[in-house]
């Protein structure tokens, strides 16, 4: 009766921890969003920024999303890497460009040195440049998988 228990309790306890992953990956997000939205700088090359896309926009804006995100399982330590995706619409490349530097800053300055991996892809539909840029963030946990966000 006791081996049926124990089971129970860990699938509990992995629940738990990945609603406080959730939880912590949720946070992240809306500080870099808030952080986004905050930046003059980048406020003079976009002139919305999103965090879901309504049905009428108006160029240029940006757009962050998560895109996904990963256990990783490091000898006795875990950790979670999350990637999030901003998607920049402006009409010159001289604006796309400004916006993507200041998109950098930001992410930079909230995480420091955890990010992980960076890239950018530029194209272009009709007059319409299009960006996105991915970056990849780095949660550290210990080894009882409590994950705790290094900002």
């Amino acid at each position: 009766m006791i081996p049926s228990v124990v089971p129970a309790n860990c699938n509990l306890r992995k629940r738990i921890c990945e609603m406080e992953k959730i939880q912590i990956i949720n946070e992240l997000y809306d500080s870099i969003y808030a952080a986004l939205k905050a930046n003059s700088d980048l406020k003079k090359y976009v002139t919305n920024i999103y965090d879901y896309l309504p049905k009428q926009v108006t160029i240029p804006y940006l757009r962050l999303r998560i895109v996904n995100y990963v256990n990783l399982h490091m000898l006795s330590n875990f950790a979670t890497k999350v990637r999030f995706s901003c998607d920049i619409y402006t009409y010159h490349i001289s604006s796309m460009l400004a916006a993507i530097k200041h998109v950098g800053l930001v992410v930079k300055s909230i995480s420091s040195e955890t990010i992980l991996e960076s890239n950018c892809v530029i194209n272009q539909h009709d007059e319409v440049l299009h960006s996105t840029i991915n970056f990849d963030i780095l949660i550290q946990g210990g080894s009882d998988e409590q994950i705790t966000a290094e900002n």
